[in-house]
């Protein structure tokens, strides 16, 4: 009997150590979950800045390039040193998401050959009793970037409807 006084106390403060090592476990994991969570938001807001950014360059090749001749390169797009944005500071407080043109390639908005890129070449189609055609397609590559570091990028081809054809 008296070998097994404080037995109970030893037993307790083991459960204890136990318990305690369960707890600092689970606050580790739930970091861990709210890092990866922080992760995936900067780089949704990144992509969705150069989703942006693409609707932004379809919309200037739709304006101002209707006749492109192949090879011509939309220099009045924002660039790196001076990009777009979107947003506003109540959803961004820590500041705005951006866009531009992908500096890691040489000509990122550029009139392609219509023969040689994906689609073929233009077509005339009856519209409401006038013709419609193509003109070349351009090839966007477009980046959005968070304040944070976070990058995205897109690459894609737009053509534009023309009236009277080629």
């Amino acid at each position: 009997m008296r070998r097994e006084n404080g037995s109970a106390l030893i037993l307790t403060i083991m459960v204890l150590l136990l318990l305690g090592m369960i707890g600092m476990s689970a606050l580790d994991t739930v970091m861990r979950d709210q890092q990866v969570a922080g992760f995936q938001n900067r780089s949704t807001a990144a992509f969705y800045a150069a989703e942006a950014g693409l609707a932004a360059a379809k919309d200037e090749v739709r304006k101002n390039y209707n006749y492109a001749k192949i090879g011509e390169t939309i220099t009045t797009f924002p660039t790196s040193a001076a990009p777009g944005t979107f947003g506003d500071t109540s959803l961004y407080p820590h500041g705005l998401p951006e866009y531009y043109a992908d500096p890691d390639v040489t000509d990122p908005m550029k009139a392609m050959d219509p023969v040689s890129s994906p689609g073929g070449g233009g077509s005339n189609m009856r519209m409401g009793g006038s013709n419609w055609g193509y003109s070349a397609p351009y090839k966007l590559r477009v980046v959005g970037a968070t304040p944070d570091g976070a990058k995205a990028k897109l690459e894609a081809v737009v053509m534009n409807r023309i009236p009277g054809g080629y």
